[in-house]
C-alpha cells in the first residue's frame, strides 16, 4: 500500500494491528498462576502487587510485538505464506505503519517496564524482571537476537512459562515456591516446542534472510520428531514430579486433562500438515499448538486455585484468582467462537 493511499484511520489501525493484542490474554495465566501458587505456600494476595506483576507483564509482552515487528522486518517480507499466528502483523509490510514508528514505540514500553522494575519491593523481584525486559528485547534485537541464533524457542520459554510467573509469585510471596518450579518444567517445555511449531512454519523465509531458527537448522522432520517426543517428555515428567510430591495430585489432574489436545497436535505433525508452506494448512497447527499451551497453563492454575480450596476453603483470595480464570475463559471462548465464525465464512466463499 502506498503512502498516498494511507489515511490516518488506517495508520491509527496498523499501530493497533502492531500490537497483537489476541497474544496478550495468555499472559494472565502464568501470572495467575505464580499468584495463586504463592497464596497455595500461605502467603495473602497483595493486588496491589499482583496489578503491578500483570502491568509488567504486558508491558514487556507489547515491547516485544513491536520490537520484533522492526527488527523482524525483512524476514516478514520474505514471508508470504503467513498465518494469522505467524509472519508478524503484516502492518509494516503493508506498509500501513512507518518502521520507525514501532521501534520508537517500543523503546517507551521498555522504558515503562523498566520504570515497574525499578519500583518493585526487593532485589529478587528487581533481577527477575530486568532480566525479562533483556531476554525479551534481545530476542530479535541486535547484537544478540537470539531468535536468529537457534535461541528463540528457549528464551520464549524462559520468560513466558518461567520469568512472568516467578516475578509474580516474588512479588507475592518474596520467593519463588518449588511447587511454582516444578508445575513452570513441563509447561516451559510445551512453550519451547509451541515456538518450534511457530517457526517450522516461516523456515523457508527465515532461512532466505539468515535467521537460523531450530526448524530452519534441522529441518522439517527432525523438527516434528521433536516435538513430538517433547509431548511424551512433558506428560511424563509432570507425572514424575507428582509422584514425587512436587506437584499436588489435583494440578496433575487437571494438567493431564489437556494431553488429547497434545495427541491432535502429533497427528496433525505427523500426516505432513507442515512439510509443504501452505497456509490454509499450517493455520489450523499453529493455532492448536498456541491454544495447547494456554490451556495446560489454564489447567494448572485452576488445579491450583482447588487444591487451595479443599484445603483451606475459598476465601477472598481464591475467588479473585478464580474471577481472573472465569474472565480468561470467557474471552478465551469468544475467541474460538470468532476462528469458527470466520472458517466458516472462508468455506462459504469458496
Amino acid at each position: 500500500m502506498s503512502d498516498s493511499v494511507v489515511t490516518r484511520a488506517d495508520r491509527v489501525r496498523g499501530f493497533v494491528r502492531l500490537a497483537r493484542l489476541k497474544f496478550l490474554l495468555y499472559n494472565v495465566l502464568p501470572v495467575g498462576l505464580g499468584a495463586a501458587v504463592a497464596v497455595g505456600a500461605g502467603h495473602r494476595l497483595d493486588l496491589r502487587w499482583y496489578a503491578v506483576a500483570q502491568v509488567f507483564a504486558w508491558l514487556v509482552h507489547l515491547m516485544t510485538h513491536y520490537c520484533n515487528e522492526y527488527f523482524d522486518l525483512e524476514a516478514d517480507r520474505a514471508n508470504v505464506y503467513f498465518t494469522p499466528w505467524t509472519g508478524g502483523s503484516r502492518a509494516l509490510v503493508d506498509g500501513l505503519v512507518d518502521p520507525v514508528t514501532s521501534l520508537g514505540a517500543s523503546f517507551l514500553l521498555c522504558a515503562a517496564a523498566a520504570g515497574l522494575v525499578v519500583a518493585m519491593p526487593t532485589w529478587q523481584a528487581r533481577v527477575l524482571g530486568a532480566t525479562t525486559v533483556a531476554l525479551a528485547w534481545f530476542y530479535t534485537a541486535p547484537p544478540l537476537r537470539f531468535n536468529y541464533r537457534a535461541l528463540g524457542e528457549a528464551t520464549v520459554a524462559v520468560i513466558l512459562n518461567g520469568l512472568w510467573p516467578s516475578v509474580a509469585a516474588v512479588l507475592i510471596a518474596g520467593a519463588v515456591p518449588w511447587t511454582l518450579l516444578a508445575i513452570l518444567a513441563p509447561t516451559a517445555l510445551l512453550q519451547a516446542v509451541r515456538m518450534m511449531v511457530m517457526n517450522l512454519g516461516d523456515r523457508v523465509s527465515d532461512a532466505a534472510v539468515g535467521k537460523r531458527t531450530i526448524p530452519v537448522i534441522i529441518g522439517h522432520d527432525r523438527s516434528v520428531a521433536v516435538i513430538c517426543g517433547a509431548q511424551v517428555v512433558a506428560y511424563a515428567g509432570l507425572t514424575a514430579l507428582a509422584m514425587a510430591g512436587r506437584v499436588p495430585w489435583l494440578v496433575w489432574l487437571a494438567m493431564v486433562g489437556t494431553a488429547p489436545l497434545s495427541v491432535l497436535l502429533v497427528r496433525r505433525l505427523l500426516r505432513g500438515d507442515m512439510r509443504e508452506v501452505v497456509a490454509a494448512r499450517m493455520t489450523p497447527v499453529v493455532f492448536l499448538a498456541s491454544n495447547h499451551v494456554s490451556l495446560v497453563v489454564g489447567a494448572a492454575l485452576a488445579g491450583v486455585l482447588v487444591d487451595i480450596a479443599v484445603r483451606d476453603g475459598f476465601g477472598r483470595d481464591v475467588a479473585v484468582l478464580t474471577g481472573v480464570l472465569a474472565a480468561y475463559a470467557a474471552l478465551f471462548a469468544h475467541r474460538l467462537w470468532l476462528a469458527a465464525r470466520a472458517r466458516s465464512a472462508q468455506s462459504r466463499s469458496a
